[in-house]
This record gives structure tokens, sequence and C-alpha cells, in this order.
């Protein structure tokens, strides 16, 4: 086994807490822009770099691959898929609702589960889990077929609108509103999201195959910043980025450039850090970023922090740079409560990330 790149922990841990503050800021500004631009990206291209470094794309016939995927993601989203549908219909039955509200929020919930839209924040893991389906046969695939691939990628998202609408009123497969066309739509949905993903995948593992050749630590830094001060400009133009919500901004193509200038350029900066210091913080919660995805809104824990400091504090109605101080108060809140069930899992309930054997005592 390969060890461990401390700059793709760190650039995981970085990605994962700006999703986590992206859940908390609910006023437009340019931090927010800036985040959003590859903010989800990163995560996929930095898994593009561990399938090149690792081999483990290349070294593995499918049957193990989609094993390990099925353990590494498919217990994670079955265990906190189930827990996060019995927390939700147990919050809407301990507010004394109607019975028949509680069934629904469970059927919604259990609904969302099982077509891949997933409880909240775990809409990622079915997401990344086709990503990596898709790109462990595209790498298999004929020279023609990656070159189509290449391009076809761009359009995924375009192209989830044009099947669903399909079924919707006027459609050559028109189904009627209800439930059936709302779980279609899920499902849909979410391959597509994996179908993009696999695009971000494959641009992780190419990059990395020239990255991996790149050894002189002023140049990473210098490319490094080069890349990220594009992204800071671009990320402005591009207003309305939202990959769960498919939403590529005013301008698609800059969704990619985003994308991967934004993801690179930090990736370059946290690699030419940790050359000559440890990142224990990034690196803490990139190695522990799925129990985060799973946990801070599937069991409200971000409602807890930001309710929780709203109480004690002012946060401000109006985008600015107190409103962002605020939120990243409340990040650090969320963080403090995230320990705390990081090191619970980790420790006692590690099967519910796809682990076997509990850590050692301390």
């Amino acid at each position: 086994m390969k060890e461990r790149i401390a700059y793709v922990d760190a650039a995981k841990g970085l990605s994962i807490l700006m999703i986590a503050l992206g859940h908390i800021t609910k006023l437009g500004n340019p931090v927010d822009l800036w985040m959003s631009s590859f903010k989800v990206s990163i995560f996929y291209i930095i898994s593009g770099f561990l399938m090149c470094y690792s081999g483990s794309v290349k070294n593995r016939n499918f049957r193990k691959f989609s094993g390990k995927l099925l353990k590494s993601l498919g217990i994670p989203y079955i265990a906190f898929s189930i827990i996060g549908t019995l927390f939700k219909t147990a919050c809407v039955y301990l507010k004394h609702k109607p019975a028949d509200k509680v069934w629904e929020t469970f059927l919604g919930y259990f609904y969302d589960s099982i077509f891949l839209k997933g409880v909240n924040s775990m809409w990622f893991i079915p997401t990344l889990f086709i990503g990596e389906i898709i790109f462990f046969w595209l790498l298999r695939s004929p020279r023609v077929i990656k070159a189509v691939y290449a391009v076809a990628g761009l359009f995924a998202i375009k192209m989830s609108f044009i099947i669903n609408s399909l079924f919707m009123a006027g459609g050559a497969l028109e189904m009627q509103p209800g439930d059936a066309l709302d779980n279609v739509v899920k499902l849909s949905d979410a391959v597509f999201k994996g179908v993009s993903a696999a695009w971000f995948l494959g641009a992780g593992y190419i990059i990395y195959i020239f990255y991996s050749r790149l050894k002189e630590p002023a140049i990473k830094l210098a490319a490094g910043i080069t890349l990220s001060v594009l992204n800071l400009v671009l990320s402005q133009i591009n207003t309305g980025v939202d990959f769960n919500q498919m939403k590529e901004g005013a301008y698609p193509y800059l969704f990619y450039i985003c994308g991967i200038t934004g993801s690179v350029g930090a990736i370059l900066i946290l690699d030419f850090i940790t050359t000559y210091a440890r990142l224990n913080f990034l690196d803490y919660w990139g190695k522990n970023s799925l129990i985060i995805m799973c946990t801070h809104t599937v069991l409200g824990m971000r409602t807890v922090a930001y309710e929780g400091w709203k109480k004690v504090a002012f946060i401000p109605k109006t985008a600015g740079l107190e409103y962002i101080c605020e939120c990243l108060v409340v990040l650090a809140i969320l963080l403090m409560i995230e320990y705390s069930i990081t090191e619970i899992i980790n420790s006692r309930f590690p099967f519910l990330i796809g682990k076997t054997a509990l850590y050692k005592e301390r």
C-alpha cells in the first residue's frame, strides 16, 4: 500500500470545510461565489489524482474495484441513510405533527435514499460512486470513446434536463405528477451528476500524470497562485453555481474552467506548504471528510450550530465582512460538534463508514 499524500488529505479537508461553510452562509457574497466554483469539483479531481497515483483503477478487476467502492461508499450511504431518515422522522414526530405528516416525512427521505438523491448532503456519495464506476470502464475503452466522452461529459448536466423533460407534461414519456415522476427525476439527476463527476475524475487522472513530473516547489507555488487568482476573478463572473442543484452558473463553460483552475491551484499551493510544514487541521478533516458529509446536515448539527450562535450573538441580515466572520464562528462551533461525532464513530462505530476494526485505545 502506498503512503498517504499530505496535500491530498489537506485538499479534501479544504473541500469539506468549504462545503460545510457553504451550508451555513445563506446570503450571496463573493466568498460563496469563490467556494462554489470548485468546492465539489476538487473532491472529484483529488479522487482522480488518487486513482492515478495508487493504480487502483488499473490494477483491480471490476469485482475487486466495485467491492471496495461498496465498502467505502455503499456501506456509509446505507447506514447514514437509515440513521438520517429515522432521525428526520423522529424530529417531525417530536414536534407533535399529525401522523400523516410523520409518514410523509419518512417516505420522502426513504425515496430520496432509494433513488440516490440522498438525505441532504449525502447526495455526493452516490454521485462519486457512479462517477468512479463510469471512469473504471471509460479507462478501458477505445481512444475514440474517451475522446467522445471528453466532450460529451461537458454536457451531462444539460442532458439531464433534456431526459427529465421527456417525463414531464407534453414529453414523449409523459408521467403524471407525483411520487413516481419525482423518483424518476431523482434517479436521472443522480446518474447525470455521476456522469459529470466522471469527467472531473478523468481530468484529475490526466492532470496527475503531468503533475507528478513537477518537482520544483517554487514553480508549484507560482503556478498555484496564478491559477487561484484566475479562479477568483472568473468565479465572481459565473454566478449561481451549485453542483447539487445542477446549476452551472451564468456562463456554463466557466463552471468547468473554474472547477479545474480552482482545484489545481489549491492543490499546488497545499502541495508547496506541506513540503515544509504539516497542516494537521486540514489533514484531520480531510481524513474524516466522509463522516462530516454524512452528519453535519443529516443529523441537524449545522442547524444546531447556526441557531445556537444566533441566540447568543448577532448575525447580520446583509452580506459583508461581518456576516462572513459570524458564519466562520458558526463553522468553528459546528466543527467542535463534528469532532466529537467523528471520534465516537471512529472509535466505537467504525462499521458505519465501512471500517472493520476499532481504533486502538490511546
